[in-house]
């Protein structure tokens, strides 16, 4: 139609609508934009509305709970996913309506339920195992009763990764799927079920098992991002390899949540070299901006609480925890902290 674009890229799908001067743009993620200009001379001015998916997630909104943020990605993930198309072999079929029924209505299913959904499916459609084994995967890794047989299914999965993620229905239908994870406390990934998003949650795993080594290895393999970043320093951390976290996180500003929380991992590391004054310097800069995320300035003053008490500021160091106390009084630590101040 006169007016109309439709736009293709690598990842998404769009429209654009407008005049000579001023357009409209949507793509299929969710980012909206208009533009402004003077047709002829090459100056433009771009607007965005909505950016879309984003790679941080900011679960300590007020009122929000990884319950409501939980309900809310199930609902979205059921209207995005594919449709099988007349064509559609009859696996692809199941395949679309046993997604839809995990993600697309009230009441959740629990990490059982999609086992068994899962395993029977399976047993019908065996050229479905690799969807299959993914959302098997994610869904019983978050489950305390079923996280370490998840555990073990790990190595598997990673080792077979490339032919995993070349699947077409993988491809095509997991594409659809964002499962949350958090890479470190304060930092939330939420990218497509692709295999810089299992790459994640391995490490994670790798993390959560003292497998240090092997989480990093699993990092490095990944597309350098920095998110990526943050992982690794988060990593070297608990190795007390703190030269190498600072390294990670050297030239470093704070133009958003995931470079603020590469700043505090960097206070951190300076804080287990026993060089304070540099650690809250680091804190001070994260915590300069102030529409960060809430869980991440929470983390920045916890951190420099935590550098306060080793220099004996008790005082400011209750100012930091009771900041945090009033936004978010389970906060984990807080509670037990302040006690032992007081």
């Amino acid at each position: 139609m006169p007016g109309v674009r439709l736009n293709f890229s690598k990842s998404t799908v769009g429209l654009s609508f407008g005049i000579p001067g001023a357009r409209y743009t949507i793509n299929s993620k969710g980012r909206r934009t208009v533009s402004a200009g003077i047709p002829g001379t090459g100056l433009y001015a771009t607007e965005t509305l909505s950016s879309g998916r984003r790679t941080t997630r900011n679960s300590s909104e007020p009122g929000r709970t990884r319950e409501v943020e939980a309900a809310e990605l199930r609902e979205s993930m059921g209207s995005i996913i594919p449709s099988p198309g007349i064509f559609a072999s009859k696996a692809e079929k199941a395949l679309s309506k046993f997604l839809l029924d995990v993600y697309h209505h009230e009441h959740p299913d629990t990490a059982d339920e999609v086992i068994a959904k899962a395993k029977s499916l399976r047993a019908e459609h065996e050229d479905l195992r690799y969807p299959l084994e993914l959302v098997t995967f994610i869904h019983s890794i978050i489950d305390p009763q079923h996280r370490e047989q998840a555990k073990s299914w790990a190595d598997g999965l990673w080792k077979n990764r490339e032919t995993i993620f070349a699947d077409k229905l993988v491809i095509k239908y997991l594409s659809a799927i964002y499962p949350q994870t958090r890479i470190t406390p304060g930092i939330w990934v939420f990218l497509p079920y692709n295999e810089q998003l299992f790459g994640f949650i391995y490490a994670e795993v790798l993390q959560d098992s003292a497998r240090f080594e092997d989480a990093l290895n699993v990092l490095s393999e990944l597309d350098p991002e920095p998110l990526v970043a943050v992982s690794i320093a988060d990593i070297e951390i608990s190795m007390k390899n703190f030269d190498g976290a600072i390294q990670t996180t050297e030239d470093v500003e704070n133009d958003g949540d995931i470079t603020a929380m590469l700043l505090i991992l960097r206070g951190v590391a300076f804080r287990g070299k026993g060089l304070h004054e540099a650690a809250l310097e680091c804190f001070k800069r994260a915590l300069a901006k102030k529409d960060r995320s809430q869980e991440l300035l929470h983390r920045a003053r916890f951190e420099r609480a935590d550098t306060y008490i080793a220099l004996g500021k008790k005082s400011m160091a209750v100012k930091d925890l009771e900041k945090i106390l009033v936004d978010e009084p389970n906060y984990e630590g807080v509670a037990e902290r302040l006690e032992k101040l007081r």
